[in-house]
């Protein structure tokens, strides 16, 4: 049984800590966010993530969240396997919704309520729900966020993106291999078999 990991990204949800709007930073790394696969190159798995959130707290029910996520590291382009630093510059919104302490039903905003700014927002939104008073963990969106970002541009340039794909056979002509960024999904499914 593997312990739980420290998590990084919170917010705090206590009611006396917070009022009104509020930013905060972070500074992790790749391997911090357990997305060190995503880089080849075993000295620059600790590339840095810089985390930025600008959170507004909602009268009674939770929190809105955009933030924006900023890194770059290297990485080997899909199609002609050449070296290039993929930049990462990206944004999200979550909201942070409060659950009732006693059971598992959650206190949801009126749409059309008292609010204008929350009008449809909330209906294209990502939702976390945490008990009053808990830290809503921001880790796992982050992680899906920066492992989408990376995969949907994967080319080292618009060029490359362009042009039709190629097989490059790196090693003897009966030896198969498995390129790393693909290790994630290989180990899930093993687990899964």
């Amino acid at each position: 049984m593997t312990p739980n990991p420290r998590r990084l990204i919170t917010i705090s949800t206590g009611d006396g800590r917070w009022h009104g709007k509020w930013d905060s930073e972070f500074l992790v790394s790749l391997r911090d966010l357990r997305l060190a696969d995503l880089v080849e190159d075993d000295h620059k798995k600790d590339a840095l993530v810089s985390v930025k959130l600008s959170v507004q707290k909602h009268a009674s029910f939770g929190f809105s969240v955009d933030g924006r996520i900023i890194t770059s590291f290297p990485r080997k382009c899909s199609n002609c396997s050449s070296p290039y630093c993929s930049e990462i510059d990206t944004q999200f919104n979550v909201w942070v919704l409060l659950s009732k302490r006693g059971n598992r039903e959650v206190s949801l905003p009126e749409v059309g309520g008292d609010d204008p700014s929350l009008n449809f927002t909330l209906l294209a939104e990502q939702v976390i729900y945490v008990k009053p008073g808990n830290e809503a963990d921001l880790d796992s969106l982050i992680q899906d966020t920066i492992r989408i970002t990376t995969s949907i541009k994967d080319t080292c340039s618009e060029s490359c993106e362009k042009s039709s794909f190629t097989l490059h056979n790196i090693g003897g002509s009966r030896s198969g291999c498995i390129d790393m960024r693909w290790s994630r999904l290989l180990e899930l499914k093993k687990s899964y078999s």
